[in-house]
């Protein structure tokens, strides 16, 4: 019963994502989402067979996330600025990689919540991208378009 559900969620979000996508619900393109839903779904059956979706979300990690929308507003400024004083030869922007500590765990379901929690936040930000988060070491990597302005902090 649980795949059964699995199989018509993932179908209908699927099939419902492309006719939103298209734009239209037209004859030819139901058919066309039926059938990238129908493909997406047996993905995500092969996927979900090898155990690779596998999440739990922490709600403190969730309620870290409540002021991304700031924080992308922020660094949005500070985008501009720089690229503002680059056009105007004022000060050269020159990006960086950057390592910081975080808490990445293991292979467990609330280790991987909180990676994908923090990689989601961190890539919405248009100053910082995240390259990786390694378990080894616990330390997550990412590229700073402005570093001297970046947020120093995942979510």
């Amino acid at each position: 019963m649980r795949t059964l559900r699995f199989v018509a969620l993932w179908w209908l979000g699927l099939g419902g994502w492309w006719v939103l996508l298209v734009g239209t619900n037209a004859g030819l393109e139901l058919v066309a989402a039926g059938c990238a839903a129908a493909l997406g779904t047996v993905l995500a059956l092969g996927v979900r067979g090898k155990r690779l979706l596998r999440f739990r979300f922490e709600p403190r990690w969730l309620a870290k996330t409540l002021k991304e929308p700031y924080k992308v507003v922020r660094e949005l400024g500070v985008l501009f600025g720089a690229l503002a004083l680059h056009l105007a030869r004022v000060r050269r922007v020159d990006s960086a990689y950057r390592a910081f500590p975080f808490p990445a765990g293991r292979a467990d379901a609330v280790s991987a919540g909180r990676r994908a929690i923090a990689t989601l936040a961190d890539c919405l930000s248009p100053n910082t991208l995240p390259v990786d988060i390694d378990t080894e070491r616990g330390v997550a990597l990412r590229h700073e378009l402005d570093p001297r302005r970046a947020s120093n902090e995942l979510p």
